[in-house]
């Protein structure tokens, strides 16, 4: 087809409504992708709060026995850090830790590590059985990897965990663990290069890291609203 002045100015047409177009397209298809994403978000925001509130005014379904209740997985999956409480029993005072974790659904444990020249690390050895306190409290989207997507964290929800905490010694099993904390914590400080020599920046690479795993035994959820429910591994005596 000969290149007429008309022939040009068709596609000359067609290559600035592209362009114009295009972003206007691309825009309009994100918004419907956030706005599904924010649907599901609140959808399952709700069925978390109706289930909470039908426990707490039946109390005779309490406590619940494993596994553990999906709005208690889904806070979990949700969060990061946790508050590590172990007993320093020569000081008679407990001892508290931030701790990043990682909480594994198909396994139901928490897995976390630790420095092992560190004074939670000399108690954990002494003592198996600790509390960990997670809350969601909201911190927009942080963690989400996208700024624009629905916040990961809702605010209304602590939950209280009791169980048996043991350090990995099995390094084949160990490196699994770490893999998949790793893997949960992208945004975790890796490794500073400091004239190319690699400095430690985290406590979950290392030589001297421990990984760590706690079995829940039991616990505690509690809303904004100070609604508890509880869940528990064994049976509770009706004597």
């Amino acid at each position: 087809m000969p290149n007429t002045p008309n022939n040009h100015n068709f596609l000359q047409t067609a290559i600035t409504l592209s362009l114009f177009f295009l972003p206007i397209l691309y825009l309009t298809q994100k918004q419907k992708r956030l706005t599904h994403k924010q649907r599901q978000y609140n959808a399952e925001r709700e069925k978390e709060r109706a289930f909470l509130h039908n426990l707490v005014n039946n109390p005779s379904l309490q406590p619940l026995r494993p596994p553990l209740p999906d709005i208690v997985r889904r806070v979990l999956q949700r969060c990061r850090f946790a508050y590590l409480s172990t007993m320093d029993v020569a000081a008679n005072s407990s001892h508290l830790s931030l701790m990043r974790f990682t909480y594994l659904p198909e396994e139901e444990l928490i897995l976390m590590s630790t420095n092992i020249y560190t004074k939670k690390y000399e108690m954990l050895e002494k003592q198996n059985g600790v509390a960990l306190l997670i809350h969601d409290f909201s911190e927009g989207s942080h963690g989400n990897g996208n700024e624009n997507a629905p916040a990961r964290l809702t605010g209304e929800y602590s939950i209280t965990l009791n169980g048996t905490c043991s350090v990995i010694k099995d390094v084949v099993l160990a490196e699994r663990y770490r893999a998949a904390h790793l893997k949960n914590n992208p945004d975790y400080p890796q490794m500073l290069m400091f004239n190319q020599i690699a400095l430690q920046m985290q406590f979950i690479v290392g030589k001297d890291i421990a990984m760590l795993r706690v079995d829940v035994l039991s616990a505690r959820i509690c809303n904004i609203n100070d609604e508890v429910i509880k869940w528990n591994v064994e049976q509770e005596s009706t004597a």
